[in-house]
């Protein structure tokens, strides 16, 4: 709602606080040069106002620049690592999770929580499935990370829900060919966080307005 009161230079500013907590945050995972803190807190201010532009009417803007902060230190963390840390998912998921609730309860008909829990234990459940049928598939971690993904893409709505699978696994699949074609070893550890995090992003920009 930044902008719809006149502040894109609030949400700017409120990006760039953003992204030097982040690299502060980051230091357990990935030690960050002068030079890439600096990129990373212009990166976010660019992100918190785009964001704030693309969704000036939107209730639920607080999760999206939630999402966005919190999943760009995801993907960075596997980058580097090739791990999704829970208390870094369990974070994105708290954030979201909050502002969908304040908005249930100020705004009793809305049932975009119902559909959003739904779409996250639909996600868990068939992930659940194929990380146990299909063992070395995919972590845990890409699984909750998925599931909370889910919960962001239910707030949407179901199409977005099955685009956000979709584009999320093509992407991942495009990324694994091109690792593969690299080092022809089927073994070769892989950063999923990136293209699960872009593909939901695809989803939810494509369905909302």
């Amino acid at each position: 709602m930044l902008i719809d009161h006149g502040h894109p230079i609030l949400a700017g500013v409120l990006g760039v606080v953003a992204g030097l907590v982040l690299a502060w945050l980051l230091r357990p995972w990935t030690s960050l040069p002068p030079i890439s803190v600096i990129g990373l807190a212009v990166l976010t201010s660019v992100l918190s106002v785009l964001i704030a532009y693309r969704f000036a009417e939107d209730p639920v803007l607080p999760a999206w620049w939630w999402l966005a902060v919190t999943g760009l230190g995801l993907a960075l963390i596997d980058v580097s690592y090739h791990r999704l840390p829970h208390t870094w998912v369990l974070a994105m998921a708290a954030g979201g999770l909050t502002v969908f609730v304040s908005r249930a309860i100020t705004e009793p008909a809305s049932t975009g929580l119902v559909r959003s829990l739904l779409a996250a234990l639909a996600v868990f459940a068939g992930g659940l499935v194929l990380f146990l049928a299909v063992p070395g598939w995919m972590g845990f971690g890409d699984l909750t990370t998925a599931t909370v993904l889910a919960l962001y893409w239910g707030q949407v709505g179901w199409p977005a829900v099955l685009l956000g699978v979709i584009a999320s696994t093509l992407l991942l699949g495009v990324v694994a060919a091109q690792v593969w074609v690299r080092t022809r070893d089927h073994s070769s550890r892989l950063a999923a966080g990136p293209s699960l995090i872009l593909g939901g992003w695809i989803s939810i920009l494509t369905h909302t307005s």
